[in-house]
């Protein structure tokens, strides 16, 4: 046999490995796909607040060019006075424009963004064990297509998602960059700079993996002209990007959310700087460097929330057995399936003993810094703050599968189709009972969690506010300018003329528009001189009150209730 007979029917070999592997990976973003798009309006079954307040504000910047506040083209949105990045509302505009504002077209960037992570996850594993682990990146990419965490919020308008296919992206085009493209070098300090604005969290953890990709890749940087221009892309987005982390006003999800005791422990130090300086102008000084408030953070107790909060993303409990927030879990499961529980540790300890190398250290380390942002808040564990660890763990889940086939195939070859056929029936059940629980259960159980009632509250006060002076809608029923605003299309253009918003809707009772107003209200001490149609709940209406509509939750508990005076 020739030397060119060999190279042929290597070359037959190679390109029909290639052709199977983009067909089965075709399969697995289309399955990705239809998991994601499948009744994507209608399963959870209403937009929650931070879901409508997106989807308005979309629907205001395609009709204006500002947001519901009236702020021009905002590179930070006001939204619930928690100041949103920007980027998923400006993703929106488009699907806004086409389908019309609804429950399907604000959720649809989610579930676009999940669906090229899971096609860009391939590439990217591809790119860290090349191509000898092609089965790796096929396997990773399937383990995210069927991931609970990753399509909880790939079927909901979470930023969050967005923020985590821009950083495999990022990852992706650097490391291919480095390697020979030149082109997608500078693309990768475009998508890290954008990162910054796609989400919270991730504002901590890419400029992290940037840097370890800088430092590992240190050698197989381009040439200077390139890291030149990869520089400046990356301060333009820092210069545009340094007006939001330096705005107090945009401060305020930390402000509220960090469970740090900084404001306690600065008073204290403050407190010892004064006991110096009663002493003696010296002692001051020297309190001043010892009691220094900027260092009020690290103190024992807030070192030791942190690291309880960090480990707290790694627990059993939260990965595979309850998960967190109702909202971010379907009924019954954890964040991941039950079997990731043996896949993941083995895939970490093959990754570890067989894979450890210099250039996919990265792959650890983004899995190491993703719950960085969250240790410090209140709510820990957190799936959506730390939901940028995803593609980590997926890629850790199909090493374990892969080592453990590996492992038998090498030791017990008899016994590798026995595991595999024992594995897949395993795989099965698991997805199956998952999309059970979510596509039946999620509706039935959580239809309070997921705001159900008020559509149809709007759908009823839109038919009947021609009857009424003024309809009254109580704050109780948790942040409805909103709501109101997103279900009954309200002219954005009409909306800024009357005013806009004047708060994110916490506690204001100043917003209206057309003959709504939100505000709290005393039905015994309500004017006789207008005929009045109100919303609420069950605290702001006696048992005497002139009902008209009740709208019940699935589970028959008591929802909205509409009354008149």
């Amino acid at each position: 046999m020739t030397l060119g007979t060999l190279y042929f029917r290597s070359e037959i070999c190679y390109n029909s490995r290639m052709w199977r592997a983009k067909v089965l990976l075709f399969g697995i973003v289309a399955l990705a796909a239809v998991l994601r798009l499948y009744q994507l309006g209608a399963i959870p079954l209403g937009l929650e607040w931070d879901e409508v307040a997106l989807g308005y504000d979309a629907y205001s910047i395609l009709h204006t060019g500002r947001d519901q506040f009236g702020t021009f083209l905002p590179n930070n949105f006001r939204s619930l006075d928690d100041w949103k990045p920007p980027l998923y509302v400006y993703s929106a505009v488009p699907a806004v424009a086409i389908f019309g504002l609804s429950e399907f077209a604000t959720r649809l960037p989610a579930a676009v963004y999940g669906i090229v992570a899971v096609f860009l996850t391939y590439y990217l594993v591809r790119e860290l064990f090349r191509l000898e682990y092609q089965r790796v990146a096929l396997l990773s990419s399937f383990f995210l297509a069927i991931s609970p965490w990753h399509l909880q919020f790939s079927r909901a308008a979470f930023e969050t998602n967005l923020s985590v296919t821009v950083t495999i992206a990022a990852v992706l085009t650097f490391i291919r960059g480095v390697r020979g493209n030149n082109l997608l070098f500078l693309l990768s300090s475009a998508l890290f700079g954008l990162a910054l604005f796609s989400y919270h969290s991730t504002r901590v953890v890419t400029p992290l993996i940037l840097l370890s990709l800088l430092i590992i890749f240190r050698r197989q940087i381009p040439a200077k002209k390139w890291l030149l221009g990869f520089m400046t892309i990356y301060t333009v987005c820092w210069i545009f990007f340094f007006p939001i982390a330096t705005n107090r006003d945009a401060q305020i999800r930390f402000i509220v959310t960090n469970d740090l005791k900084v404001s306690e422990n600065t008073k204290r130090a403050t407190d010892e700087i004064i006991k110096d300086i009663e002493l003696g102008e010296d002692q001051g000084l020297v309190g001043k460097l010892f009691h220094n408030r900027r260092f009020a953070i690290f103190t024992y107790d807030n070192v030791k929330t942190v690291i309880r909060h960090y480990l707290s993303h790694f627990s059993p409990e939260f990965l595979f057995v309850k998960g967190d927030a109702p909202l971010h879990h379907a009924p019954g499961f954890g964040m991941a399936y039950f079997f990731d529980a043996i896949f993941i540790p083995a895939g970490l300890l093959y990754y570890l003993f067989v894979l450890r190398k210099r250039g996919n250290a990265v792959l650890l380390l983004w899995m190491l810094f993703a719950p960085i942002p969250a240790s410090v808040t209140w709510q820990a564990p957190h799936s959506v703050r730390s939901e940028i660890i995803l593609p980590t763990l997926s890629i850790f889940a199909a090493l374990g599968l892969y080592g453990i086939v590996k492992l038998l195939e090498i030791e017990w070859r008899v016994l590798t189709k026995v595991a595999i056929l024992i594995l897949v029936p395993i795989i099965t059940w698991g997805v199956g009972s998952y999309l059970h629980q979510y596509y039946i259960h999620t509706n039935l159980e959580l239809s309070k969690n997921w705001m159900y009632g008020r559509k149809e509250a709007v759908s009823y006060t839109q038919e009947h506010k021609d009857e009424y002076d003024k309809v009254w809608v109580s704050l109780n029923v948790d942040m409805p300018l909103n709501f109101w605003l997103f279900y009954s299309q309200y002219s954005p253009e009409q909306y800024l003329v009357e005013g806009g918003t004047h708060s994110g809707g916490f506690a204001d009772e100043e917003n209206k528009f057309d003959k709504y107003e939100f505000r709290n209200f005393d039905y015994h001490n309500l004017p006789y001189d207008q005929r009045l149609l109100l919303v609420g709940t069950s605290k702001d209406f006696p048992p005497d009150a002139k009902r008209v509509k009740t709208i019940y939750y699935l589970n028959g508990e008591e929802g909205i209730i509409i009354a008149e005076n």
